[in-house]
């Protein structure tokens, strides 16, 4: 996006008043132009040959062709980067984890309208993850070539038969297509013990969780109070919580102030880990917009952690690890098909 160009946003929702909503906040901001409305896919894949938009925001439940129809048949007409509109139920939960599969950038939650709630919630988030994805070139998730995992020799030697490495995965957007490249790579038997911590709101943690751990090795799922940590699980951080690691792997949750504007942060979760497993730790930023990570990342170096950062070219949003990156914490640089096999080897090191 170049300084005077604004940004050109289509909006696709069936529901009359929310495009209003949706169309009247996004005008608020001087880089951001509404070009168009559509109400339901078929209206949608029309308007998009016409307006060539440059961004898209898309309801998940349309009828006729719904998001996720209409998200398939805009990836073959003419690929654009869409932001999912959800609902915060379980139903609608799923259907966004399928679409962001299906390559959406990203979400956001929609207000209930007849609860009173207004789009005020939400519209600085939209509006930020619109520049965010518009101001950089865009890496489409289909289009990241999946590679197998290089088998790590039998023979495996390694200081203490019982020393387990922590790794910890911090992410935002374009985390949940990054973590189904990474986690189901990881072998089984890698003496290693993880978490996750994916910038999400509450549901969507425990569907995405559940998406992975039916494609992976390991066991996947979202952390609960008083877990402990241990070899071959990973625990995501739940939406809406900020997570700590605890003497003995013990897992605490609060729900202090948002840091960097979200909760769960990867700074709170990796700053307790790293105290916790110094030089066992291995910590990973992916994709994402925003900073989170980076002062985590400072802390495990500090005490004698390792560190991954995904490179530019496959990510979607280049701004988690590359606030790591110019920072000097980054012992690794990888495309996001390298990063399992440099987890293993740091787990081996």
């Amino acid at each position: 996006m170049t300084e005077n160009k604004k940004i050109n946003v289509l909006i696709v929702d069936d529901s009359a008043l929310m495009r209003v909503m949706l169309s009247d906040a996004l005008k608020t901001h001087s880089s951001i132009n509404v070009v168009g409305v559509a109400e339901n896919g078929i209206k949608a894949l029309k308007e998009i040959e016409r307006l060539k938009p440059d961004i898209i925001t898309m309801d998940v439940e349309m009828p006729g062709m719904n998001g996720l129809e209409t998200l398939v048949e805009i990836s073959k007409t003419r690929p654009t980067p869409v932001i999912m509109l959800s609902s915060l139920t379980k139903a609608g939960a799923e259907t966004t984890i399928k679409a962001l599969e299906l390559g959406a950038v990203d979400f956001v939650t929609k207000p209930d309208v007849s609860k009173g709630q207004t789009l005020d919630q939400v519209k600085y988030e939209l509006i930020a993850k619109i520049i965010a994805i518009c101001g950089v070139p865009q890496v489409n998730p289909q289009t990241v070539i999946q590679h197998k995992s290089i088998e790590v020799p039998v023979q495996r030697h390694f200081g203490k038969t019982d020393n387990i490495k922590t790794v910890l995965i911090g992410s935002s957007t374009g985390g949940p297509q990054a973590l189904k490249e990474v986690i189901p790579l990881l072998k089984k038997d890698l003496p290693a013990q993880y978490i996750i911590v994916q910038h999400m709101p509450p549901t969507f943690t425990g569907m995405l969780a559940q998406r992975i751990n039916r494609i992976s090795q390991i066991e996947v799922r979202e952390a609960k109070e008083g877990d402990v940590m241990k070899m071959g699980v990973a625990l995501m951080a739940p939406g809406g919580y900020h997570m700590t690691v605890e003497e003995g792997g013990i897992l605490k949750f609060n729900q202090d102030p948002l840091l960097w504007g979200v909760r769960p942060a990867v700074d709170i979760t990796l700053k307790s880990a790293a105290k916790l497993y110094k030089e066992d730790l291995i910590c990973v930023i992916l994709t994402g917009m925003g900073k989170d990570g980076t002062e985590g990342a400072g802390t495990a170096k500090k005490y004698g952690g390792y560190c991954i950062a995904q490179d530019k070219s496959t990510c979607i949003i280049y701004g988690m690890p590359k606030c790591v990156i110019e920072a000097g914490y980054a012992d690794k640089i990888l495309p996001v098909h390298g990063i399992a096999d440099a987890i293993a080897e740091a787990v081996y090191k």
